[in-house]
Formats: structure tokens, sequence, C-alpha cells
């Protein structure tokens, strides 16, 4: 092997090391940021109790109540108190996890995959298609999304499928309006100039190039968004339009115990309140990390 192949060898050998790779560094730089990790550790425990308190404990929420035990205040027998049923609060705030969380969770799936979808093709497709797709987009950002949230399940009616797909929606501008500025600024760069130029077809200069140059803020802008939507389902349920009694949903739960909130019985909507405000500040903290440790310019 002659000297110059050796001296090529040594310099491919470190790229070629895993713990270089982008990922690896924005995942150290993400655990090195205690904002980070604090917000990790909070959204790690909530999904944890989200999954396995329905897999450990079996909970009947049409059957669960109890009047001699009318709003009792924490005891050891319950930790949180009981609400106006004589319920255990804290047996309802955990399994109210599955049920706030998951709805966050699968609403913010739903618009990001369409609203990513719907940027990509409007910032692709051409003039035609951009001025169709954000003119719609354009008229969902007109009103304020909680008051559509509100009005679209007002109209469709209440429960947890409509609140999902009134959450998704109003979300789902957010993420189009994200890809496609990504887009746009993508498609002046030279290498999709020269994908072109090869002859790459539009479906594998999409997968290949502009997608993955897409993925950090559409995955900043995710972990936002669930913090927002756990948000919009607890004022549903709160209003009564989200999860529908006896099903345990944080809003719901709050929405059940305010009127006691001079009487004294302040455990009735303290920790419901408490879920709902440490759940949206793991997320929020866990986005303003990953915003930091996916940002292109810290890669080194």
């Amino acid at each position: 092997m002659s000297a110059l192949a050796k001296a090529m060898q040594r310099v491919a050998l470190p790229a070629a090391r895993p713990g270089r790779s982008p990922a690896g560094a924005a995942w150290r730089r993400l655990l090195a940021s205690p904002v980070a990790r604090a917000g990790l550790g909070i959204v790690s425990a909530f999904v944890l109790i989200g999954v396995l308190t329905p897999a450990l404990h079996h909970y009947e929420a049409r059957t669960d109540a109890d009047l001699t035990l009318r709003l009792k205040p924490p005891t050891g027998a319950h930790p949180f108190g009981t609400d106006t049923l004589g319920r255990d609060i804290l047996v309802r705030v955990l399994h109210g996890t599955r049920v706030s969380l998951g709805l966050g969770v699968s609403s913010v799936a739903v618009a990001a995959v369409v609203g990513s979808l719907l940027g990509l093709l409007a910032g692709y497709a051409g003039r035609r298609a951009d001025l169709v797709l954000m003119f719609c987009m354009d008229i969902l950002l007109a009103f304020p999304a909680t008051l559509l949230a509100i009005a679209i399940v007002a109209m469709i009616g209440p429960g947890l499928r409509n609140s999902l797909f009134a959450i998704s929606l109003v979300s789902i501008p957010v993420y189009a309006r994200i890809s496609r500025s990504i887009v746009l600024a993508l498609r002046e760069r030279e290498f999709v100039t020269a994908a072109w130029a090869l002859g790459m077809s539009d479906w594998r200069l999409l997968r290949r190039h502009i997608l993955p140059n897409c993925l950090p803020p559409l995955i900043v802008q995710t972990t936002l968004a669930i913090a927002f939507a756990i948000l919009e389902a607890a004022a549903l349920g709160f209003l009564g339009l989200g999860a529908q009694p006896p099903t345990p949903e944080w809003g719901a739960m709050l929405a059940d115990s305010y009127k006691y909130f001079t009487s004294g019985a302040w455990w009735v909507f303290f920790f419901p309140g408490a879920a709902i405000m440490l759940s949206v500040l793991g997320f929020n903290l866990l986005g303003d990390g990953l915003r930091d440790a996916l940002d292109p310019r810290l890669r080194l």
C-alpha cells in the first residue's frame, strides 16, 4: 500500500466511528444540557406511568364510587385524597395519564404527518399548488387555535375521537408552514440542483435529500406541540367537550372540582392541575433542549 493510500485511510477512520455521527453528537449535546435532562426525565416518567398503570392496576371507572369517602383529605390510604364521589384521586390521575398523554401524542402525530406532507407538496410542486394549499392554511391560522378546536368539537359532538380530530386539524398549518419554508430554501441549494442535473426522480430527491433536512425542526416542533395538545385536550375536557364522564381525564377532573376551590378541598383540583402543569413543562423543556441539540450550527 502506498504512502498516499495509508494517509487517506488514517483520515477516513475517524469519520466512520459511530460516536461521531450527527445523531450521536446531537444526543450527547442533549444529555449535556441540564434543561434537556430535566425535560427528558419528566417526559419519561409520564410515559412510563401511562404505559404501566393500565397493565399493573385494573380500574373500572363506571363502578368507582363510594359516597362514604366523599371529599376526604390526603391520607395514607388515599395519598391524593378523594373527590366528590369518593373516588381515589391518585388512581384517577394515574389512569388519566394514558388518556391525556395519548390524546396529545396521537393528535400531534396525525398533524405532523399530514402537515409535513402538505408543506412538502406546496414547496416542491410549484406555484399553483403552493398558492392553493397555503391559502387553506392561512384560513385555519386566521382563527385562534383553541376557539377553533372548541367550535369543531361543538359542531361534531364531544368525545375523545372528535377531540383528537379537532386538535390535529388546528395543528396542521404549523407543520405545513415549517416544511414548506425549508423546502423552498433547499430547492436553491447546490446539491439539489446537482441531483436534478443527474436525473434523480422527484420522489427519490424528496426522500433522500429534502425530507432528512426537514426533520430536525419538525422534531422540535412536535415536542413543543405535544405540550400544546395536552393543554387543548384539558381545555376541551374542562368544557365538557372532550373525554366524557366517568373517563379519568385531567381536564374533566378539573371541571368536576373547580367549584370546591373556596370550600377548602384543595386536593380535588390541585393534583390534576399539577399533572397538567408538569407534563406541559416536561415537553417544553425537552423541546428547548432538542432545539439546541439539533441546531446545525453546533455540529462539529
